[in-house]
This record gives C-alpha cells, structure tokens and sequence, in this order.
C-alpha cells in the first residue's frame, strides 16, 4: 500500500493551516478506492477544518493499472517544472512503485511510463480502460450543462418545460446519478442551500421523464414494505411486482435474501406454469445478479479495509499513520478491527489483541480531529453501555445525527450482519447492541 504524505498547507479561502494526506502513487490493484478518488476529483484534497472550503493539491502523480500494463506519470504544465528535474521526478516514482512490487510482477513497460501534463487527458485514458468512450464522455459533459441549465430554470415555468421537452434523451439514468453524486457532494461540504435546489430539480424531473417515474415507482414499492418488513412481505413483493420493482425490494431488502429465502422462492417457481413461472425465474435471475454485484464489491471494500487496518496494526508510529491514513479511515476499516480483535481474543492472541485494542483506542483519540464526526460518534457508541452512555452520547451529539449517521450505522449493521468472521454469540451481542443504539438515535434526532 502506498501511503500519503501530510502536507501542510494554508486554507486559499480563509487562511487557516492544517493538512492534507497527498498521494503520489496510485496502485489500481493496491488501493482501487484511490482511482474512484482521481476520477470524482476527490484525491489529494481535504475540508478545511475552519470554514469547510475543499481545498487540492495539484503535483506529480504516477498511476498504475496492472491489469491493462498501463503505467502513466502526471505531471502539471503550470508546475513548470524544468525536463531534467521532471525526469528525476518520474525516475524516483517509478522506482518507488517497482521496489515495492514483488519481482515476479514488474515488467517491461515500467521502465517507459507514458506522461500526461493534463489531467483531462489523463482521465479519459483511464476510462477508455473501462469503456467510456469519447462519444458517452462527450453525452456527460451535456448532461452536466443540462443539470445547470434546469437549475437556473427552476423559477421560469415554460422556459424549464420546453428545456425538459427538448433533452428527453439526455435525462436517463446517467443524468439522475448525476444529480445523486452532485447531493452527495455538496451534502459533505455541507452547502446545504446547493442539496436542497438539486433535491427540488429531482423531484420536479421524476414525474415527466420516463427513468424519474420509473424510480418513483420503484420508491413506492420499498415505502409500501414498511419499515420492518418480515420475509414473507418481502417475497409477496417481489412476486406480485414488476422487474423494476423487484430490484428496488432487493436492494431494499438485501440482508434478508439468504439460501433459505432463494429455497422458497424456487420452491414458489416450481409451483407456477408457464408465464408466471418464467417472470419468476427473470425476477430470480436478476436478484442474484443484484447480490453477486453488491459481493464483488464488498469483497474489494473489504480488502481494501483489511489492508488499511493492517498497516494500522504493524504501524511502528500508530499516530502517524492514523493522520496519513485517515482519508481511507471508514466504518469498514472499524469493523475489521474489531473483527480481528474479537478472533485474537478467542484464540488467547493476548499481544495482537491489545495491540487492536491500542490502535482502536488512537482511533478513538484522534476522532476528533481526522474522522468524519458520524464515524467518530459510532466509534464512541460501539463500546459506549447502553442505554445510560450511548443515550448521553448520542444527546451530546444530537447536531450529529443527520442522515450520514444513520446511513454510516446502518451500513455498519449490514456489514456485520454479512460477515461470517464473528463467533456467533458476540456477532448477536454486537447486531443487539448496534440495533438498539440505532433505535434510540432515532428517538433522540
């Protein structure tokens, strides 16, 4: 894993220091989560701790996707950096990635990065790799104007209809991504104003474009579940829905689709004749490719967090790594941890379990200062007594408990819930306590 290094800088809109993790090597194959970083233009950058500003650094970047032998080096043409220290650069990047890949994989293209001085460039090389063509690049770039167009229509009635009626094609399930990824990222810069005008070209768009009313649909479906919804609600759904609203209920319902559940669903295929029974198996088929996505990916998130949560354990200055790891510091990473501690302690590993138990604890010192509050919080509450010390927890940090809270915890339960690593007596003590704490936010938000 190659690790950032802290750069201290001084906020461009308000002055303030503070630091920045800043990566220079990005291993497609080590860190996948870094790539999804470059592309989404979070990398190297961190909220300003005093006004909330995002601010970046821009330097020399060597990305490496082993899969494609693709090796490139970015180096910025406003750097002005002079050709014989740009080659001293790229010599002491590459040679930092190959001394730290086993001899077995480093090959020949290595020796010839291909350079970049704009990072444009960089990027649309990159997803050639996984597809995106010019052509879908280019149909992007129109669905972003059109999403700021339609914002700055919002008060003009006809001038916002004969907008949506002329660019029926462009307003797919891209362009609602869009507007998701544009909520999530002005939620977490906390520009509250921005989320709620694009929430608002949302949910005036779902009802005239064929993907909006197919997500309305789809919403309908899960709301009518119900909260807690009990298995044989859920399969009922699933049978007496559509395609769509079959995948909304699954992904809705994840947790609960087990071997047992799919046993009586083909039990109930089996029961069923010819076009019932064939839009059974299409709707049974599609469910498992909904699952096998979300194991794929939670198998690389795993990963990734077990890695980081190794590198927190071996650390000989466990303080510094938390502040060099902290951007890839999650409740996944949390949750390794503990699931490591609890298979130390059954084992009698006495020294790797005080060692988690140590790093858990940094972890918790530092949660103030480098982790997202929601995180912190849930870290506290993990081993916080219920309900007297997480009932005063949780009311000390009421301000807290806004949406990514709920929605850290809740992934925090279904990643518990999934994992196979707990003795099954603390993995039903951990989901109580969990259960419970999400219950009494709950009441208390």
């Amino acid at each position: 894993m190659f690790r950032p290094q802290l750069v201290t800088v001084n906020c461009a809109h308000c002055g303030f220091p503070f630091q920045i993790p800043v990566f220079s090597i990005i291993d497609v194959k080590q860190n996948p989560e870094l790539k999804r970083a470059l592309l989404s233009g979070e990398l190297n950058a961190a909220q300003c701790p005093s006004c909330g500003r995002v601010n970046y650094i821009g330097g020399p970047l060597l990305y490496h996707d082993p899969d494609h032998e693709f090796l490139a080096v970015y180096i910025p043409m406003e750097a002005n950096i002079p050709e014989v220290e740009r080659q001293k650069i790229i010599g002491e990047l590459t040679n930092a990635l190959m001394n730290a890949l086993p001899a077995e994989e480093r090959r020949g293209y290595m020796l010839t990065p291909q350079q970049f001085f704009d990072l444009e460039t960089l990027i649309r090389k990159i997803l050639e790799f996984d597809g995106v063509t010019s052509e879908m690049l280019e149909a992007s770039s129109r669905k972003i104007a059109l999403m700021e167009k339609l914002l700055n229509l919002q008060n003009e009635e006809m001038a916002f209809n004969m907008a949506v009626a002329e660019n029926k094609d462009l307003l797919d399930r891209e362009f609602f991504m869009l507007i998701a990824d544009a909520i999530e990222r002005y939620r977490a810069l906390g520009q509250e104003d921005n989320v709620k005008a694009l929430e608002a070209l949302r949910a005036r768009l779902m009802p005239v474009t064929e993907f909006g009313r197919r997500l309305l649909k789809q919403q309908k479906a899960v709301e009518a579940l119900g909260q807690r919804p009990t298995r044989q609600q859920v399969m009922e759904a699933i049978i007496a829905g559509d395609q769509d609203e079959a995948e909304a209920i699954t992904i809705a319902a994840l947790p609960m689709l087990d071997y047992g559940f799919f046993q009586d669903l083909t039990n109930r295929i089996e029961a069923a004749q010819d076009e019932e029974r064939e839009a059974l198996e299409a709707k049974r088929d599609l469910m498992l490719n909904i699952l096998e996505t979300f194991r794929r990916i939670d198998e690389e998130a795993f990963k990734s967090a077990s890695k980081v949560a190794d590198e927190l354990i071996k650390a000989e200055d466990l303080d510094k790594a938390i502040r060099e790891l902290a951007p890839m510091i999650d409740e996944r990473v949390l949750d390794v941890l503990l699931r490591d501690l609890q298979i130390a302690q059954t084992e009698d590993a006495t020294e790797l379990a005080a060692r988690i138990q140590q790093v858990l604890e940094k972890l918790k010192e530092a949660a103030g200062e480098s982790m997202p509050p929601s995180l912190a919080l849930i870290l506290r509450l993990v081993d916080a007594e219920y309900p007297q010390e997480t009932k005063a927890l949780l009311e000390e940090n009421r301000e807290n408990l806004d949406e990514q809270f709920f929605a850290l915890l809740d992934s925090f339960i279904q990643d518990v819930e999934k994992s196979s690593s707990y003795e099954p007596k603390v993995k039903d003590g951990l989901l109580r306590h969990l259960r419970n704490i999400a219950v009494q936010a709950k009441l208390i938000a």
